[in-house]
């Protein structure tokens, strides 16, 4: 009996370091790049212009109806993007439709904001550095102490880990006395000194009323946003940037976005119709004349153009083949009836998630039982009497137990 349960143990290991293993490989191999062009709006041509790998390292340059350019050609309709280049074949314009245009303009008043399915659902550790926004040097430093919000702010020593209870308590005062309700809700900011300046963060308190704290000379500075309570936000980005033109975006959870200006906190709708938070990568792009708002994933991509007061200006969408209708996609739902995943698109820790593969994988299952019957008894010439739960095992794990239970064979005298 015993090494009838040991067997079925390696078994079921095996199958599970298969389901992991098999569809990487094949992935590896049957796997290929979406051919989707790269979208960018002229504001030359005042339309969309696309370029596109071809074999080797070659790429062609065309516009919406077909229109192929060189590629220097091309580049001289996109000074926005290639201003670089422009410049040292010194025709960079002066100014386009009267906006005056040079290099350090560009390169001042030119950003992007960016995020994607794994920055919204990643969890963070709740200990944040607050910066001093006001610094006497040229750079950012790290604090000494990290901060967290249950049902006060505490600071904690980061060498010693024990609470520093003057500033703690002087910064939970401050966040009351704006009215902040405890325990936080939900805390963002942007936590590096790999930026221009420091404007902290917002912190969504017990009422879903959102706080902007950050530190000023050593004080706190803390002021309730007047960001509407009930707009079920999911997530904010905070962005400091040189055009100050906002702090950040919010995403709720009914998948809308909206860019929190800079100063009063108000609030601008980006047109993201068809945006899905869970599945889409968001960028938001911003040159001295254009605000340009794209989203996509493996099944298509909307790009749409504003002018630098976010009026709408025109649209682009494009879609392609899913992966999920490939003809690869068929055969491995065949083949693997489910598979074991350790990373996910929407998570960027290690996080293993079971997965079925549909119908299809009936076919696969029904072949594995019909492999393992004729195996058993033609090669292996077994008593079925004896093992007639190795088919159990490939009725819910179909090749992948096919492989296991002919690969770890039973003792001769079971």
């Amino acid at each position: 009996m015993i090494p009838k349960i040991s067997r079925y143990a390696i078994i079921v290991l095996f199958i599970v370091a298969l389901s992991i293993l098999l569809p990487n490989l094949y992935w590896m191999i049957f796997d290929k790049p979406i051919q989707a062009p790269m979208v960018f709006y002229s504001s030359i041509k005042k339309d969309f212009l696309f370029s596109r790998n071809r074999s080797g390292n070659e790429s062609e340059y065309f516009d919406k109806e077909r229109n192929t350019f060189d590629r220097k050609t091309f580049r001289t309709f996109l000074p926005f993007t290639y201003y670089g280049d422009l410049l040292k074949w010194n025709i960079l314009p002066d100014n386009i439709d009267g906006v005056p245009i040079s290099y350090s303009i560009i390169r001042n008043k030119s950003l992007n904001l960016s995020f994607e399915p794994k920055d919204l659902n990643t969890p963070v550790i709740d200990l944040y550095p607050l910066f001093e926004s006001q610094s006497e040097f040229a750079r950012l430093e790290l604090p000494d102490e990290l901060f967290r919000v249950c049902t006060s702010l505490e600071f904690i020593d980061a060498e010693t880990n024990k609470i520093v209870p003057a500033k703690s308590k002087e910064f939970t005062h401050a966040l009351s006395d704006a009215g902040f309700q405890f325990p936080a809700k939900y805390i963002t900011g942007n936590p590096t000194t790999k930026k221009p300046f420091d404007e902290g963060y917002f912190i969504i308190d017990a009422m879903n009323s959102v706080y902007h704290l950050k530190q000023i000379k050593g004080q706190p500075f803390c002021v309730n946003t007047g960001i509407p309570t009930d707009l079920n936000i999911r997530f904010i980005m905070v962005q400091e940037n040189s055009m100050k033109e906002y702090l950040g975006a919010i995403v709720t959870k009914t998948n809308e976005i909206y860019l929190i200006r800079y100063n009063n906190y108000a609030l601008t709708k980006l047109p993201v119709d068809g945006y899905i938070a869970d599945k889409m990568v968001f960028r938001l792009q911003c040159n001295p004349i254009y605000r340009m708002v794209k989203y996509y994933d493996d099944k298509g991509l909307t790009y749409t153009v504003m002018d630098s007061n976010y009026n709408y200006i025109d649209t682009y969408q494009t879609s392609w083949t899913p992966r999920e209708e490939w003809t690869s996609s068929k055969i491995a739902a065949i083949v693997f009836p489910f598979s074991i995943e350790r990373t996910s698109k929407n998570y960027r820790y290690i996080k293993f998630k079971f997965v079925l593969n549909g119908k299809l994988s009936l076919i696969g299952i029904l072949l594995g039982l019909i492999i393992t019957y004729f195996l058993k008894i033609y090669l292996y010439h077994e008593k079925l009497r004896n093992n007639w739960f190795d088919f159990i095992i490939v009725l819910f794990s179909g090749l992948f137990g096919t492989l296991a239970v002919l690969l770890i064979r039973p003792e001769p005298w079971d």
